[in-house]
């Protein structure tokens, strides 16, 4: 099978040149077009006018001869009426159809027509079509009196008159004009296609130099943008769109790179750990004891290393939305109660206090992500909340769904990492720098799951005061 090269796109200079091209020979075709027929309606308008006045012309002749015999000794004074256009074809015949005059013969038998009666004027109603052998044709027949008295306008024998036309030469030379208008229609097309492109290309320097500046731009001169303070009004939304784009391109690359780096620095920590205690305990004969005490020390950071993998891997689903919400409609007073009755001995061991308040609510929630997120929640509080402290889970419905409130009465958070403690891996404060039994990775997936639901995830909180987290879920509704 043999394959035909593949045909490279047209330029989109040569795309709009061609479109301008198109519509001036469009304009010119229509704008030729009505020209042409409104020229045709004048010149064919005026053919029948010089008709009727040669027919007039000629009946004013015929009134002045002295007799139907006169005709045909002197045609003379007849055929000067039509002196200067040869294209006529005039006929005077008696009233029974005997021929007393013919100036010329026509190629086609003209058709029988009414005859306009002597003394009525004659209109454009009274013009007929006829079919000569090439173009078209236009006659009248109107009858004519001989001999009539001057004194008293009585008088004169009827004659019938048959003036007929193929082609005038003002309807030769609009037929010749025809020609001329295509000749121009294609020159016309050709310039317009030449100067279109010229155009064209001209005003796309502004494209060719957001190009350049596209061109310039990688991974480390994200910080470009485009100006579009001088860029031409229909240019300025498509910079503007391309600078946000950016923004979130340098921000992205940003976060990646804050995020390989993170995550790198946490997974040396049990890498080293697990590396320095194999070489220790391999550095002598260690008794089956100590094999054994290595051995639970190791499964505690490959337990931990595992936590941290499957916290990216949730994470990085989450956000190309590779995650499929199970919802159902929970009973949120229950799952509270459930997630309560999990942490209470452990509350009890951190000597505090954990209490749920909900009434009866039901909720459209995936459970499985809402038992995690209120975990983390709730596994954040009772390890910063000191001894004799207080956690506090609460629930209640709202205009649009429900809303679940975590509180600790810990050491609370400053302002200054508020606007952070989400982000992944942040450890600014205190409250999250406990890197032994925490990833930072914990808010993170309370917000991401949040998002999924299509909720928020939002804190209230002063140093040394109560640190409140709300998650606000929409669609819930009371039993």
């Amino acid at each position: 099978m043999t394959w035909l090269p593949r045909r490279r796109p047209l330029s989109l200079t040569l795309r709009v040149a061609l479109l301008l091209s198109a519509v001036a020979v469009t304009t010119f075709i229509v704008v030729g077009a009505y020209l042409y027929q409104t020229l045709q309606r004048q010149m064919a308008r005026r053919d029948d006018v010089e008709l009727i006045a040669k027919v007039d012309q000629i009946r004013s002749v015929l009134e002045d001869l002295p007799s139907v015999a006169a005709i045909v000794r002197d045609a003379r004074p007849l055929k000067d009426t039509l002196t200067g256009h040869n294209d006529f074809m005039l006929r005077v015949n008696t009233p029974d159809g005997k021929p007393l005059l013919q100036t010329s013969i026509t190629s086609r038998p003209l058709p029988a027509v009414d005859s306009v009666p002597a003394g009525r004027p004659l209109t454009m109603d009274d013009i007929h079509d006829w079919q000569p052998q090439t173009g078209r044709g236009r006659m009248v027949r109107a009858v004519g009196l001989v001999g009539v008295d001057t004194a008293s306008g009585k008088g004169g024998e009827p004659v019938q008159i048959i003036l007929a036309r193929e082609r005038s030469d003002r309807l030769k030379l609009l037929r010749a004009y025809v020609g001329d208008l295509l000749v121009a229609l294609c020159g016309g097309a050709l310039l317009a296609t030449a100067l279109g492109y010229v155009v064209v290309r001209y005003s796309m320097r502004q494209f060719r130099s957001v190009i350049a500046k596209a061109d310039d731009i990688n991974t480390s001169r994200l910080n470009t943008r485009l100006s579009v303070d001088d860029a031409p009004v229909e240019l300025r939304q498509m910079g503007a769109a391309f600078n946000a784009m950016l923004d979130r391109l340098e921000d992205g690359v940003q976060r990646l790179s804050g995020f390989a780096a993170d995550l790198a620095h946490d997974l040396r920590t049990p890498v080293n750990t697990l590396m320095v205690e194999t070489q220790v305990a391999l550095s002598r004969p260690r008794t089956a004891e100590e094999y054994q005490h290595l051995l639970a020390s190791n499964l505690e950071e490959y337990e931990r290393l595992a936590r941290m993998i499957e916290n990216t891997l949730f994470l990085a689903r989450a956000d190309n939305a590779q995650l499929a919400l199970q919802r159902e409609s929970l009973d949120l007073q229950a799952e509270l109660q459930r997630i309560h009755d999990y942490f209470e001995f452990l509350a009890e061991d951190a000597g505090l206090r954990l209490t749920v308040d909900a009434p009866p609510l039901r909720a459209e929630i995936d459970p499985v992500l809402l038992q995690r997120a209120v975990n983390n929640l709730v596994s954040n509080a009772i390890r910063y909340t000191p001894a004799g402290g207080t956690v506090a889970v609460t629930a209640r419905a709202t205009a649009d769904g429900v809303d679940i409130a975590v509180s600790n009465t810990g050491p609370g958070i400053a302002p200054e990492h508020l606007p952070h403690i989400f982000d992944r891996y942040y450890r600014a404060d205190q409250a999250r720098s406990d890197q032994a039994h925490s990833a930072g990775l914990g808010l993170s997936i309370v917000r991401a799951i949040m998002a999924l639901h299509g909720g928020k995830l939002s804190v209230d909180s002063q140093p040394g005061e109560l640190t409140t987290f709300f998650l606000q879920f929409r669609g819930g509704k009371n039993i």
